[in-house]
């Protein structure tokens, strides 16, 4: 049986989605179909209104293409708490996975992470995301995981210019001076790449910084979102 993942980009820019069907390899049995956002939508989702805004477009565009019935499994790739994952899943119980909780399920399960902190594009994104860590986790005091975690950085880079060539020497001198200066002594191993647009720099700067695990979170997240639809057949 082949099951089909639909890979959502609930932003309109096609570049990001077009860097996605470059670098994402299909798990067995499992076939990809990609999806960009209609114009309407934001072309960076950029925090919590453009993410409202994103999902206002999204998801009556999915329904009313019957696309929500096509698949077995939807995979968003934005690198937040995107509302799309929660109203989607009100209208199907089809396994859902946003590529940030993909990531944090990968550093939480994994017993060589000593710690880890995301690697995001700008720095309005910081405090949303370690707010997102909290609830994933669910500390009910709104405390920060410090023991697994270290706050989330910004690159001060565009979304969309993330994947351009031109741009890797600016990000690899900005996570060169978090790893051996802001966070030198806190025992970082791993760095969850909070993008989608930083699909594919997991490679580049593991080949740079080694002994750091660099998580590619569209990558982790399909591996994951599999497991979740085979899962979800079988029990």
């Amino acid at each position: 049986m082949v099951y089909k993942v639909l890979i959502i980009n609930p932003n309109s820019s096609k570049k990001v989605t077009d860097n996605l069907t470059k670098i994402l390899i299909e798990p067995l049995e499992v076939k990809f179909s990609f999806y960009t956002a209609p114009t309407t939508a934001p072309a960076e989702i950029t925090g919590e209104s453009t993410s409202i805004l994103s999902e206002q477009v999204v998801l009556p565009d999915l329904v009313s293409k019957g696309l929500v019935e096509q698949y077995d499994g939807f995979l968003i790739c934005c690198y937040s708490d995107h509302p799309l994952i929660h109203s989607l899943g009100k209208v199907t119980d089809k396994p859902i996975l946003g590529i940030m909780q993909a990531t944090l399920l990968y550093s939480l399960s994994n017993p060589f992470i000593t710690k880890s902190f995301i690697l995001t594009s700008v720095n309005e994104w910081e405090p949303l995301l370690d707010q997102g860590i909290i609830d994933f986790v669910g500390n009910e005091n709104n405390q920060f995981p410090s023991k697994k975690f270290e706050r989330t950085k910004g690159l001060d880079v565009s979304v969309l210019s993330l994947s351009n060539p031109e741009e890797y020497q600016k990000i690899y001198n900005r996570v060169d001076s978090i790893l051996n200066d802001e966070y030198k002594d806190s025992g970082i191993n791993c760095v969850l790449l909070g993008c989608a647009g930083m699909a594919g720099l997991d490679e580049k700067l593991t080949q740079s910084f080694k002994g750091i695990q660099f998580i590619d979170s569209v990558k982790v997240g399909v591996e994951l979102l599999a497991a979740l639809i085979r899962f979800n057949e079988h029990r």
